[in-house]
C-alpha cells in the first residue's frame, strides 16, 4: 500500500512538473495580447502607448495579432499591428509574454515598426539594436527618384543599407553630408560630413584619416533604374561622438565619384533624405 502511494506521489509530481515546463500554446499566447488590448480599451477607453521617439501618447485600434511567435530569453513574444486613430500610420507593435507556472502576462510593449519602418532590430545574441531610416525624395519636380537608406547600429560599426529607384543607370555618387535639411534642392544640407577636415576619399578603403566620415562612395543603378547599397563601417556611429550621423542627410549626386578633389566631381544633388535624430 505504501510503495503504491510512493509511485502515485512520484507520478503526480512529475505530472505538475511537466505541466509547469509545457510551452503555452501560440494561441494562447495571440489570445493574451487580445485580451490585454481588450482590458486597456475597458479600462481606459482605448489602447495607448507612449511614442519614445516623440514624446507623443498615441491611441491605436487593433488590425490583427500576427501568427509568428517565439521566445527570446526569460520572454515569449508576438506582434500586431495596429493604426493610429489620429494619423492612420500602421504600427507593428511587439509584445513580450512572461509565463508565471502557466498564467500568461504582457510583460512589455513596444513601438518595432512605424509605417514599415524599423525602429530596432536584434543582433545574434539577441540584444537590440537602434535603427532609424532615411527616405530619399527627389530634389526636382518631375523626377520620380525614390529611395530609402536603413542605419543599424551594430556592435561592429554602423551598417548602412540603402534601395534606390528611379535613377538613371550607371555609378553615382553616395554621401552623408553635414546638416539635416533637403531644401533648396539639397543643396542646404551643406558639405559632405567632415569632421576630421581631412581629403576627399572612399571611407571604407581609406579610413578617416584619408577620407570624408561621409564619403560612402558610389552606388551603382542597374538597366531598370534601381540600384543597391551595404556597408558596414567601423567608426561611424548614430549618435554618438563626432562621427555620428543622426541628423544629417544621405545625398544621391547625378554622376560618379571618381574620387577625385575637393568632393568627388559627382555633380549635381539628384535625391536627398534626412537622417532622424531619434533611434
Amino acid at each position: 500500500m505504501r510503495r503504491n502511494i510512493i509511485v502515485i506521489f512520484i507520478f503526480v509530481t512529475m505530472l505538475e512538473a511537466a505541466m509547469v515546463c509545457a510551452e503555452p500554446a501560440p494561441e494562447a499566447l495571440r489570445q493574451t495580447i487580445r485580451d490585454y488590448i481588450a482590458s486597456e480599451e475597458k479600462s481606459k477607453g482605448a489602447f495607448e502607448i507612449m511614442d519614445e521617439r516623440t514624446g507623443d501618447l498615441r491611441r491605436l485600434e487593433l488590425v490583427r495579432v500576427h501568427e509568428r511567435v517565439g521566445k527570446t530569453g526569460n520572454y515569449y513574444y508576438s506582434c500586431t499591428d495596429m493604426k493610429d486613430v489620429k494619423t492612420g500610420d500602421l504600427l507593428d507593435l511587439d509584445f513580450d509574454i512572461q509565463d508565471e507556472a502557466g498564467n500568461l502576462k504582457v510583460a512589455d510593449v513596444r513601438i518595432h515598426k512605424d509605417n514599415g519602418d524599423p525602429r530596432y532590430t536584434y543582433d545574434d545574441r539577441d540584444n537590440r539594436v537602434p535603427v532609424v531610416v532615411s527616405h530619399l525624395k527627389p530634389t526636382q519636380e518631375g523626377s520620380s527618384i525614390s529611395g530609402k537608406v536603413t542605419f543599424t547600429e551594430m556592435a561592429e560599426g554602423l551598417k548602412i543599407d540603402a534601395e534606390v529607384s528611379g535613377v538613371s543607370p550607371g555609378r553615382h555618387g553616395f554621401h552623408i553630408h553635414e546638416k539635416g535639411d533637403c531644401s533648396d534642392a539639397g543643396n542646404a544640407a551643406g558639405g559632405h560630413f567632415n569632421p576630421d577636415s581631412v581629403p576627399h576619399g572612399d571611407l571604407v578603403q581609406d579610413g578617416f584619416v584619408h577620407a570624408h566620415a561621409g564619403d560612402l562612395g558610389n552606388i551603382e543603378i542597374d538597366a531598370s533604374g534601381n540600384g543597391k547599397l551595404g556597408k558596414l563601417i567601423t567608426g561611424l556611429t548614430l549618435n554618438e561622438g563626432k562621427y555620428g550621423v543622426a541628423g544629417r542627410s544621405v545625398i544621391l549626386h547625378e554622376k560618379e565619384d571618381d574620387f577625385g578633389q575637393p568632393t568627388g566631381n559627382a555633380g549635381g544633388r539628384i535625391a536627398c533624405g534626412v537622417i532622424p535624430e531619434k533611434a
